[in-house]
């Protein structure tokens, strides 16, 4: 069954686009959640580069979404270093997948865009920066 909530106006999604499969599926997720007008997919390498007007529209962000393939939370650490908290974060490989053994299929890529649909259904976030 698919979740589908109220497109949220305001809602950002940044996701790490690294080159192991677990990236790849939670890209893929997070791009099918932003063509779909349910959230819209964000430029992480701006929050990174501290682009003033990426950082600026994340601040008016209602609520923001990191997606992670892996323990090393490039993405999470990056929104973090961009000064921002009270984001919800997902990794991938708490799902029970490996990173390099995880063969990216269009089934694991909606489970994850599932995942993450019930994350935009849910509350928002507390604090922002």
């Amino acid at each position: 069954m698919i979740i589908r909530p109220k497109p949220q106006s305001n809602d950002l999604l940044f996701s790490c686009s690294g080159a192991a499969d677990l990236a790849e599926i939670g890209d893929l997720a997070v791009r099918c959640l932003h063509k779909g007008g349910e959230a819209r997919m964000f430029c992480l390498a701006g929050i990174g580069g501290k682009v003033d007007s990426i950082l600026e529209k994340t601040l008016e962000a209602d609520r923001i979404f990191v997606v992670d393939g892996c323990e090393s939370d490039c993405a999470k650490r990056t929104v973090e270093g961009g000064g921002f908290t009270g984001f919800t974060h997902l990794r991938i490989s708490d799902l029970g997948w490996e990173k390099g053994k995880t063969p990216v299929t269009p089934e694991r890529v909606d489970l994850v865009a599932n995942k993450l649909r019930g994350f935009l259904a849910g509350p928002p976030a507390e604090a922002r920066s």
